[in-house]
C-alpha cells in the first residue's frame, strides 16, 4: 500500500460541502429515519464525533469515525451514509 493510500485509510476525505450544505443534505427527516439523532448538528456534537469545520478534514481517524457511524446509524461507513443522503436529496 502506497503512502498516499495509507494516509487515506486513516484520515477522512476533505469536506464534501460546506457546513450548511451538509446540514441540508442530512435533513432532520434523514437523521431521524437512519440514525439515533434528531439533527445532523446533534450527530456532529455527539461524544463519539468531533467535527472541526475549520480543518481540512472532518475528522482525522476515518476508522474511528466509521465505527461511530456503524454504531449510531443504519450504515456501516460514512461513505454509505453520505451516498444514501445524496441519493435521497433528489427525491
Amino acid at each position: 500500500m502506497g503512502r498516499e493510500a495509507a494516509l487515506y485509510e486513516t484520515r477522512m476525505t476533505a469536506l464534501y460541502e460546506s457546513r450548511e450544505e451538509l446540514q441540508e443534505l442530512f435533513s432532520d427527516t434523514f437523521m431521524q429515519t437512519y440514525t439515533n439523532f434528531n439533527t445532523f448538528e446533534e450527530f456532529t456534537f455527539s461524544g463519539a464525533v468531533f467535527v472541526d469545520w475549520k480543518a481540512d478534514f472532518i475528522v482525522e481517524d476515518r476508522k474511528a469515525f466509521d465505527c461511530c457511524v456503524k454504531g449510531k446509524t443504519s450504515f456501516d461507513t460514512w461513505a454509505q451514509m453520505y451516498e444514501k443522503a445524496y441519493e435521497l436529496r433528489g427525491k
